[in-house]
């Protein structure tokens, strides 16, 4: 079954890890895309090929979603190439390990401001949108540090995604009365951001997957999935809402 076909969805961070395997399994689920990064331009054009490839139409955005006439921009660009905009994934963000008492008021502000303003950033640009629109989908990407203290040097991470979390649930409620769902996802896959913390914590990947209950470490590709559901009208009736998508690692 195609569960999201014609839909018109924004995926931030779409270059590789978790964005990438969203924004491609949206496309062979029948949905268009708008293809964001803010450096890697040819491997979001890389991206971009790849589901146009699948017979859907996308778009290559660069923008920094910390700077909202960036976003407006992004936004603006969804709209003037499909018309509307159906689904947001807030899924970019930035991950540079750093011991707390290490930890530089710069970097701390640049996380915060990626992860938590980026995500209101999009919100609520796209949710004008989606308003006058009369509904759409918008989710939002949280970690497991926000739920146990697991690694070092996330401090500015933890906070920023945790933020995160607390806004969804005010967000999915705030904008319910316009037909717009807010949910969230935790992950726990192998990613760049994985290979950075494995740097700080020393360990290997076989040592993290002995620590998940299903006994492996997933993939972006195992939590894509997850996106698809809340995107779609199978969660119609869901909002404000925090999936951990991990393996049980967080139990």
């Amino acid at each position: 079954m195609i569960r999201l076909e014609d839909k018109v969805a924004i995926v931030t961070g779409a270059s590789r890890g978790i964005g990438k395997a969203v924004a491609m399994e949206f496309a062979r689920q029948g949905a268009n895309l708008v293809v964001v990064a803010v450096t890697d331009k040819s491997a979001a054009q890389e991206v971009t090929d790849s589901i146009e490839e699948l017979g859907r139409d996308a778009i290559t955005v660069m923008a920094d979603v910390s700077q909202r006439a960036e976003v407006n921009g992004l936004v603006k660009a969804a709209i003037d190439r499909f018309g509307r905009v159906n689904i947001l994934v807030n899924n970019a963000g930035i991950l540079n390990p750093s011991p707390l008492m290490e930890l530089t008021e710069e970097q701390w502000d640049r996380t915060i401001n990626v992860h938590l303003k980026g995500t209101f950033n999009c919100t609520q640009a796209v949710a004008q949108h989606m308003k006058e629109m009369g509904g759409g989908q918008i989710i939002n990407v949280t970690a497991p540090s926000v739920l146990r203290a697991s690694t070092l040097g996330v401090a500015d991470y933890a906070a920023a995604k945790g933020g995160i979390v607390a806004f969804t649930k005010t967000a999915a409620k705030e904008l319910a009365t316009f037909g717009i769902t807010v949910n969230c996802i935790s992950p726990a896959v192998y990613t760049r951001m994985t290979e950075s913390l494995m740097s700080v914590d020393q360990s290997t990947l076989e040592e993290r997957a002995e620590r998940v209950p299903l006994g492996w470490f997933g993939q972006p590709e195992d939590v894509a999935p997850a996106f698809v559901f809340f995107a779609c009208k199978d969660a119609d009736y869901i909002t404000g809402q925090v999936l951990a998508v991990d393996g049980g690692s967080t139990l």
